[in-house]
């Protein structure tokens, strides 16, 4: 037991498993609450708590005086292989294809002084500025990412000007001719600090943390970036 996890997170996920592994197929019928409690050992308030946020989720289907159900039809945004590369580059681009609403509020925008890790990821000089953009990215409401963005500022200078939470990033760098075209990316699972939970609307649960560094078509490096995306809202697949 993880003791950082609420109760009813943790019966949560072992429902997911189960439904995961087949075990519970789309349109059977759950355990009742109290079978549920007596099957995991907790009270019928953490088995309520958990299933309605697997129904909140859309996981699962309360039919009145009948009981609850998988889906029929479970929806969660997608991304693919690892190491494919396709038209949807950006989050908007890619989400947005899926069917889902996406919008993004901008939490920091502005340049900055890299400290020596930043400086060395993206191969700049002592002196060289960067722009940092952070943005909360959601689809349908709720907080799904948090992306941190650091860009040399040469490439993209008069980026100040424009707002983000309207504007794709990656078509912006495609004005100046420096949209990355070229990936180098790491998968790490791991729990949020309490910064990113927060932002990700009091996050419990782990995240995937995405860094990739971006290059152009003239191989320079044009973005580091720290993405952290929800694990109970998405699914990722890659293949080796």
């Amino acid at each position: 037991m993880d003791l950082r996890i609420p109760l009813y997170l943790q019966l949560k996920n072992t429902l997911l498993n189960r439904i995961d592994n087949g075990e519970l197929l789309p349109g059977e019928r759950l355990e009742s609450e109290r079978d549920l409690a007596e099957k995991y050992g907790v009270n019928r308030q953490t088995v309520r708590s958990a299933l309605n946020v697997l129904i909140e989720d859309g996981v699962l289907v309360k039919v009145p005086y009948k009981g609850t159900f998988v889906a029929k039809q479970i929806v969660k945004p997608a991304w693919g292989n690892y190491d494919a590369v396709d038209e949807h580059r950006g989050f908007s681009s890619f989400l947005k294809a899926q069917g889902f609403t996406i919008d993004s509020k901008v939490i920091v925008a502005e340049k900055i002084e890299p400290t020596t890790s930043i400086r060395a990821h993206l191969k700049l000089e002592e002196g060289e500025d960067v722009y940092c953009l952070e943005r909360v990215r959601y689809y349908n409401g709720e907080p799904f990412s948090v992306e941190i963005a650091y860009i040399p500022y040469k490439y993209v200078e008069g980026i100040e000007n424009y707002d983000f939470s309207k504007v794709s990033l990656y078509d912006f760098m495609a004005t100046k001719d420096h949209d990355p075209c070229d990936f180098h990316r790491s998968l790490i699972v791991q729990f949020p600090d309490d910064r990113i939970a927060k932002l990700l609307g009091n996050l419990v649960e782990p995240v995937y943390q995405f860094q990739y560094i971006g290059y152009d078509k003239e191989h320079n490096v044009v973005e580091y970036t720290h993405s952290y995306i929800r694990s109970d809202k998405s699914t990722y697949r890659f293949r080796i």
